[in-house]
């Protein structure tokens, strides 16, 4: 649902101003701790944080492409080509969006299981990626696989989260990220997966 979202600067808005005061409101309703503060040390752990995702997106990317060849390319250009009605307002809004998606899933959902259910770090972090993940699911059979990998993105999420102890962190990283992901959409629709250069047949 939020992949189809994200193709729309309105849509994307709409359901920023739905995910950010629910999850405030959940945060008061519930009791829960979150730890807003911005400090010195903040700008480090943002690059070293987006750093560990962005590499763990290029092995995911290396592993697929050695394992699968030229399956994965087209099924990764097809995801490319499922993005093609964003300009740049919806690129940035998808972003926000990002952002407040981590208000919910790691600053209510993982949280309150750690901190009201008692649940273990590991599956309470393994449990809201399950959901992060199914809120990621695309209506076609052949990208609906990419949900996988929302939830590996949900468990580096949710590490990022734990190892910061910053929701503003996360929130930063979540947006960049994603950012970053369709601004790399954008250019493999017009030069081919490896940007490089435009593959044929692609």
């Amino acid at each position: 649902m939020l992949f189809s979202v994200k193709k729309s600067t309105a849509l994307s808005l709409m359901l920023t101003l739905v995910f950010a005061p629910a999850s405030l409101l959940l945060k008061y309703h519930l009791g829960l701790e979150w730890n807003l503060y911005i400090g010195e040390g903040t700008p480090g752990q943002f690059v070293f944080a987006l750093g560990f995702i962005l590499a763990s997106d290029l092995v995911v990317s290396s592993i697929l492409v050695i394992v699968f060849h030229t399956a994965y390319v087209r099924l990764s250009m097809d995801l490319a080509q499922y993005f093609s009605r964003q300009g740049r307002y919806a690129i940035l809004a998808g972003g926000l969006l990002a952002a407040s998606e981590e208000m919910f899933f790691r600053g209510v959902l993982l949280e309150y299981m750690i901190e009201t259910l008692d649940a273990g770090v590991y599956y309470a972090v393994i449990v809201s990626a399950v959901i992060f993940g199914l809120f990621h699911i695309i209506r076609n059979k052949r990208l609906a696989l990419f949900s996988i990998w929302a939830f590996w993105e949900g468990v580096i999420l949710g590490a990022i989260y734990l190892y910061t102890d910053s929701l503003p962190v996360t929130m930063a990283v979540h947006a960049a990220h994603d950012i970053a992901g369709f601004a790399l959409f954008s250019l493999q629709r017009r030069r081919g997966f490896l940007v490089l250069k435009k593959h044929p047949g692609f």
